[in-house]
């Protein structure tokens, strides 16, 4: 049995979607805190439940006879997120899964400038010291985390953003549920830890250029601080800590932090990993 942990945000569905592809639902229980609206994924084959990382009593019900127990990182401050992903390891520990897959985020380091990288750096800390092997993630930025921006763009004929000369390896949740797919069904994997970036790395200025060709019409890259997206995220009433997270996120982006490329999406895929190009094309 394979248990996927917070099954019905972006990165669960692009999972379950790939399983389904890959005709590998039966076996598959997806734990969600809203059971209620994945209904329609018990008509696909899997099991699905109710989860809550706050919930250590949810947990262990949901991961009771799990093999193998996915723990997509969870949501809030970096205390909150620590907390949450230690009661799923240690649910997942007493109910005897024998191996523990975690998303975690590219450069988790404490250094990094982006702030919830921390929890990132904690998590990975808890689960290595479990003594169940487990099997790491650690996600590059998401061509999504941009795509509203890209949107904007195309219409205004401006791509504004801090360090627009910096590269970003992006992914995209597809390559990314890929992955988790070799992951999840291949044997192997045990203690080891993966870099899932994209095989080709792009800056905000050649993220223009692209788009300028895809849209047919002159898209132009434009430097601006980092704190006109703060003073941007906070008019909108976004949270202070969400604020803090995202513009640290910017930052990393803007320092490079997540230039590095690497080719195990393909090789746990199976297929390579999205280029801009066919992002910007989709999109």
């Amino acid at each position: 049995m394979i248990v996927i942990s917070a099954a019905g945000g972006k990165l669960g569905t692009a999972l379950a979607d790939e399983l389904v592809n890959r005709g590998k639902a039966t076996g598959v229980r997806l734990a969600t805190r809203a059971p209620e609206k994945l209904a329609h994924r018990a008509e696909q084959g899997f099991e699905v439940v109710r989860a809550d990382y706050g919930d250590p009593a949810s947990l262990s019900a949901a991961y009771a006879g799990a093999d193998i127990v996915l723990v997509i990182s969870g949501e809030g401050p970096n205390e909150v997120r620590i907390a949450q992903h230690r009661n799923a390891f240690e649910a997942a520990k007493a109910a005897g899964a024998r191996r523990i897959v975690y998303t975690s985020a590219a450069n988790p380091t404490s250094a990094s400038r982006f702030g919830w990288a921390k929890a990132h750096e904690a998590s990975e800390a808890t689960l290595k010291s479990l003594g169940v092997p487990y099997t790491i993630l650690r996600d590059n930025s998401y061509y999504s985390n941009i795509s509203a921006l890209l949107a904007q763009a195309k219409a205004s004929g401006t791509l504004p953003f801090p360090g627009i000369a910096a590269k970003v390896a992006y992914v995209d949740h597809a390559d990314v549920a890929g992955a988790l797919a070799g992951v999840l069904l291949d044997q192997g994997h045990a203690n080891e830890t993966y870099e899932i970036s994209g095989a080709g790395a792009y800056s905000i200025t050649d993220l223009a250029a692209l788009l300028s060709e895809v849209a047919g019409r002159e898209v132009t890259a434009v430097e601006v601080p980092l704190s006109a997206f703060e003073e941007n995220f906070r008019a909108m009433g976004w949270p202070d800590f969400v604020v803090e997270g995202v513009a640290g996120f910017f930052a990393a982006m803007g320092a490079g932090e997540y230039a590095s490329t690497s080719h195990d999406v393909e090789r746990l895929a199976g297929s390579p990993s999205t280029s801009a190009r066919d992002y910007l094309t989709r999109l």
